[in-house]
């Protein structure tokens, strides 16, 4: 997928499978019987964030108005018997039970069933590609760790399908295909997941105030307890200087600073007892803080120190309040001007 485009799933191998699986017959599934793909969560962490609820409600506006205009993929679900796993089309099937609030008899969405056997066949390899592929290709705005937790899913079903781990250059390349994007983005994404980065790292990324190509040969290739205490270090500096963490991170950690920190972690690890602890130095830190100045914060007076100074008859008129207080200080500062200081 390039980056901000859709991908266009081809045609051969993994991909024809899919096909093969889409081209059966449509069946109208009751919205009650509709369930979320029970591998749509990682060790705890969504590979998809559901949407917001106003991109939802404008989903269903578009589905109560347009009707639905593409089937949603579905397979029995052999946990819950009777029940449909939704491999593509869970925020379809949320903005139709908006729908179905206002028009109760809208109560099914047409589906395309997917055989079980099919889909769980090598550890669910043919479902993970089918969620994976289908979501990417529908989604034009997707983070970069909904991006690295989908490629991460894509990589292992591939090999699950009997691609073994030496060929994982080929199967690399493949994804890329697939995905129409580069393997380097690919190795990019996969390193934005909480397998290999702590969640500050990660949020960092998605909200872009980090270089995500530098951070995903530097920041994550440090092991866990190094990241947490660079975080920490940065949050505490942050707080002084008043600034939030993702607008001091995007000032602090540039291309060239990332790359130092990690010249001088590769350099702490090599001689390291323990490799799995925090290994960077207050002395391999500090150029990111050499030139710290707080920053100044603006404090508005208490209310209790502004009604000894402004006529209670205004303080029910807050624009009278307020121009009083403006003229009152220009008024004080044309006499410093012209006096000098108050004795």
């Amino acid at each position: 997928m390039a980056r901000g485009g859709r991908p266009i799933i081809p045609t051969g191998g993994t991909a024809q499978r899919i096909q093969d699986q889409r081209n059966r017959s449509t069946h109208s599934i009751p919205l009650d019987k509709l369930i979320p793909y029970h591998r749509e969560n990682v060790n705890g962490n969504p590979i998809f964030h559901d949407y917001a609820q106003d991109k939802l409600e404008q989903l269903a506006n578009s589905l109560e108005r347009d009707g639905q205009v593409e089937n949603i993929i579905v397979f029995p679900s052999e946990q819950q018997p009777g029940m449909y796993e939704v491999l593509s089309g869970k925020q379809r099937t949320r903005a139709a039970r908006l729908v179905q609030q206002k028009h109760p008899e809208r109560n099914t969405l047409n589906a395309t069933v997917l055989d079980l056997q099919a889909v769980k066949a090598n550890t669910f390899a043919l479902g993970d590609l089918t969620y994976v592929l289908t979501n990417v290709h529908r989604r034009d705005q997707l983070l970069i760790s909904e991006l690295g937790m989908a490629f991460e899913m894509q990589f292992q079903a591939e090999k699950h399908q009997g691609k073994a781990a030496a060929q994982g250059a080929d199967t690399l390349t493949e994804l890329a295909q697939q995905n129409q994007t580069s393997p380097s983005f690919i190795k990019c994404a996969r390193q934005f997941i909480p397998e290999i980065a702590i969640p500050e790292i990660i949020d960092l990324a998605d909200s872009g105030s980090i270089p995500v190509s530098t951070a995903s040969q530097t920041l994550t290739r440090m092991n866990k307890e190094t990241q947490r205490a660079l975080i920490e270090a940065l949050k505490q500096a942050s707080e002084q200087e008043g600034w939030q963490l993702a607008g001091y991170c995007k000032k602090k950690l540039t291309t060239a600073a990332l790359r130092a920190l990690k010249a001088a972690y590769d350099t702490r690890i090599a001689a390291a007892e323990d490799a799995q602890s925090n290994v960077l130095t207050e002395d391999d830190t500090a150029f990111l803080f050499a030139d710290a100045k707080p920053k100044t914060v603006f404090k508005a007076p208490t209310k209790q120190a502004l009604q000894r100074v402004i006529p209670e008859q205004l303080w029910g008129d807050q624009k009278a309040a307020s121009d009083y207080l403006v003229n009152a200080m220009e008024e004080l500062k044309r006499y410093k001007e012209r006096y000098g200081e108050l004795s």
